[in-house]
């Protein structure tokens, strides 16, 4: 069953940084260029991490073919839950909004109380679980080949504490109170931390081509989620800094990769 500690303090940092976002949201509010340079900054870091750790991994594991399959599929996964989280204009300014909150732009508040509101907490949830499932699994799969991706755990770290702050403070500024919102990203944090122990236990021991392959689909995930959730937002509140911390972030990366 693969290394079920390791597994389990990879995944209690995953949700202890989902809940300091959490209570840094509750708390403090952190300057737009400041947040949209550490959302870069992590950014950065998982292009990185799917650059020199995922890919090749599962290049050497999977082979040429499984790989590129494995990366496009995981697009295409990441791309139809994103797809679906946005399948109405409604819910498409609520998911855009809250990706941009996470990259310090503001996020209007809106009445306590409603349908509304509710769509918005529902939308948060759903959509950081289905955002920090392939890092999260990912994460897992590096410690079931036995070589702990330090470099993605840094940017997967980074990027938890960034989308939990951006997700928790416009709660907050609508009527949540700070417990209602820091439980439930405590739900999603046990959550992601039980898919970074099943990335680290289930295919331990497995043949290279699965594992290999759930590599290639992690990464393909990442890719596109960092494509949608952090790029086009981070850029929107300043291009050259943010060009410059997600360079950063790269070579944070390849230094601990």
């Amino acid at each position: 069953m693969g290394d079920l500690g390791a597994s389990a303090g990879c995944g209690l940092a995953v949700a202890a940084s989902l809940l300091a976002g959490a209570v840094a949201a509750a708390t403090l509010r952190l300057p737009a260029r400041l947040a949209a340079l550490l959302t870069a900054f992590g950014g950065g870091t998982l292009l990185s991490a799917v650059a020199l750790e995922l890919v090749p991994d599962a290049d050497a594991r999977a082979g040429t073919a499984l790989t590129a399959a494995g990366l496009v599929a995981g697009t295409l996964a990441y791309v139809g839950a994103d797809a679906w989280l946005t399948r109405n204009s409604a819910l498409r300014a609520h998911r855009r909004a809250a990706h941009a909150a996470a990259a310090g732009q503001p996020m209007p508040p809106q009445p306590p109380g409603g349908r509304a509101e509710a769509v918005r907490g529902e939308l948060v949830a759903t959509g950081m679980v289905i955002d920090g499932i392939p890092e999260s699994v990912a994460l897992g799969l590096t410690v079931a080949e036995g070589n702990l991706g330090v470099g993605l755990l840094a940017g997967v770290l980074i990027a938890n504490l960034i989308e939990a702050y951006g997700a928790a403070q416009p709660m907050v500024a609508a009527g949540r109170t700070k417990g209602f919102v820091v439980r439930l990203i405590a739900g999603i944090a046990v959550t992601l931390m039980a898919f970074t122990v099943l990335g680290g236990t289930v295919l331990a021991g497995a043949a290279p081509d699965p594992i290999g392959t759930a590599q290639a689909v992690a990464a393909g995930a990442v890719l596109a989620a960092v494509s949608i959730e952090i790029v086009p937002h981070a850029f929107a509140e300043v291009s050259r800094l943010t060009a410059a911390a997600t360079v950063a972030g790269f070579v944070a990366g390849y230094l601990l990769s």
